[in-house]
């Protein structure tokens, strides 16, 4: 409960400021999004700066309340933990490879989660999108549910960017499902695919001086 009553705070709190017509915060695609009844989902989507999580969390609608995984350094002290594990924050070691923080997704995503994935590792300072890893693509796989691309533009500057009421947007394409192979097993020449295959849909969403290595386009969103 003190989770949603946080999350629906933040929700409305920056909603408020879209509403008034300060922040210029828009959405596109809603209608991509599949019904939140049909089960969990992995959000993957670019990553410019931190406010790119609430931006995407409050431009969603409610119902798609995201979780998200988190350094596990975030959990070190109990206030931060009680926060973070209330908005629904999965704690991941980074560097290697966390078996417990993937087996956690995992199950959260067949218990209906969105699940919010930066495939590129890490923060763009440029806004220009980056080599994607491939993630997002095994824990689709592997709780059969389907990846939305999404990408975030105009976030480079982060809250002073908002205050300034820099444009901010936020595209959502088409989901899709990605098929387990026969053995779970997923060769590294079908991974190499499948994450290109990723990272050009969320291209396809940029603006094309923001696609990076992934300019030249031949998927539609």
């Amino acid at each position: 409960m003190a989770g949603v009553l946080m999350y629906g705070f933040l929700h409305l709190t920056i909603n408020f400021f879209r509403l008034i017509g300060w922040w210029r915060w828009r959405i596109e695609g809603v209608a991509n999004l599949p019904p939140r009844q049909s089960g969990g989902m992995v959000v993957a989507i670019n990553h410019v700066n931190w406010i790119d999580i609430p931006a995407v969390g409050a431009l969603l609608p409610f119902v798609y309340r995201l979780s998200w995984l988190g350094k596990a350094e975030l959990f070190d002290r109990p206030i931060p933990r009680w926060f973070f594990v209330n908005m629904k924050v999965i704690p991941i070691n980074r560097g290697r490879r966390d078996m417990a923080a993937l087996d956690t997704s995992v199950e959260k995503l067949r218990g209906g989660a969105a699940l919010l994935i930066f495939p590129e590792g890490h923060r763009s300072r440029t806004g220009i999108l980056q080599t994607g890893r491939g993630g997002a693509i095994r824990l689709a796989m592997q709780s059969g549910v389907p990846i939305v691309p999404m990408a975030i533009s105009g976030s480079e500057h982060g809250l002073r960017g908002a205050w300034l009421r820099n444009p901010l947007t936020v595209r959502i394409g088409q989901p899709y499902i990605i098929p387990p192979t026969q053995n779970g097993k997923i060769p590294a020449d079908m991974m190499n695919q499948l994450t290109e295959d990723m990272m050009q849909r969320i291209a396809a969403l940029l603006p094309e001086e923001r696609r990076g290595a992934y300019a030249p386009m031949t998927v539609r969103p």
